[in-house]
């Protein structure tokens, strides 16, 4: 087992859609865990919820704890996975280039100079969605999955074409959604269409984030436990608004190389807990009556 010490040191297509469910039903019978890679999407039917912090953060903390992890960005035409882990300046060929055939993925990929086992595709701004389709992307995962432990694919908002080619080769699928009663009648839809895509209900979960206790305690955002009970899904993690991550997305360096911050943590938390161990769910705090006072009077 890994321990925080670690994260310390380190501050110092339809034939895609049946790979993909079969690939997932091998993982869970037992399939030895080097053999394929579990791949992720890490989707929302709405833009703005942090998938892209959750992704870089998600890969790092994997990465980490000793998993070969590569990161790829599925949002073409907006390009920002690569930027957010202060990788920009090595990226010269994109996803479209690689799952096309036009160069080979040693090509295209970023090996993360701070861990070496993390790696990232970008994706490309000056093309759009429509120059890559879900059999691309599929064949293309497919052919790696016995050279890593972990495959995440930033999914581009929406239910479109984008989001067609990030969960064809897609095992499981984290749904991020925020305390907005949109962001939560979109989960549903978004793992409805996973189901139909492949991917065992089992692994398909839901990751709450941007949570601020003083909106809840408000009445103008909703309670993530009220969230949980009305989701017909699991919830991984809670991730409450943290200014260290603005700031870490700012400084483009993600956040759990910052282990003091509660968000790392947490992400810390995520990753173990993908990665198979039994760990205690980090609570997000809610606001006493006391809390709440105080914050009337501060207005």
């Amino acid at each position: 087992m890994v321990t925080n010490d670690v994260f310390e040191t380190v501050n110092n297509g339809s034939s895609s859609k049946d790979a993909a469910s079969k690939i997932s039903q091998q993982l869970d019978k037992g399939a030895p865990k080097d053999r394929y890679a579990k791949v992720y999407a890490i989707a929302s039917g709405k833009g703005g919820v942090g998938k892209t912090t959750i992704c870089a953060n998600l890969g790092m903390a994997l990465s980490l704890l000793g998993r070969k992890v590569l990161l790829i960005d599925g949002d073409i035409g907006l390009k920002n996975l690569d930027v957010i882990m202060g990788l920009e300046e090595y990226s010269t060929h994109d996803i479209v280039d690689c799952a096309s055939g036009k160069v080979k993925f040693s090509a295209a990929a970023i090996q993360d100079p701070r861990v070496s086992s993390l790696f990232v595709i970008a994706a490309s701004q000056s093309l759009d969605k429509s120059h890559l389709t879900p059999k691309q992307m599929g064949l293309f995962c497919h052919e790696l999955m016995k050279d890593f432990d972990y495959i995440l694919i930033d999914a581009p908002a929406g239910i479109e074409n984008g989001f067609a080619c990030a969960i064809a080769p897609a095992t499981h699928a984290l749904i991020v959604t925020t305390p907005e009663h949109a962001s939560l009648r979109n989960a549903d839809r978004i793992a409805g269409l996973m189901e139909a895509n492949g991917i065992l209900p089992k692994n398909i979960s839901v990751i709450i984030n941007k949570i601020e206790a003083h909106l809840i305690a408000d009445s103008i955002a909703l309670d993530p436990d009220d969230m949980q009970k009305t989701l017909a899904l699991p919830v991984t993690a809670q991730i409450p608004f943290d200014y260290d991550v603005t700031a870490s997305n700012f400084k483009k360096r993600p956040v759990v190389l910052n282990g003091r911050s509660l968000a790392a943590k947490i992400f810390v938390n995520i990753a173990r807990t993908i990665d198979g161990e039994k760990v205690e769910p980090i609570v997000v705090k809610k606001m006493s009556f006391i809390d709440r006072l105080l914050n009337i009077f501060s207005r």
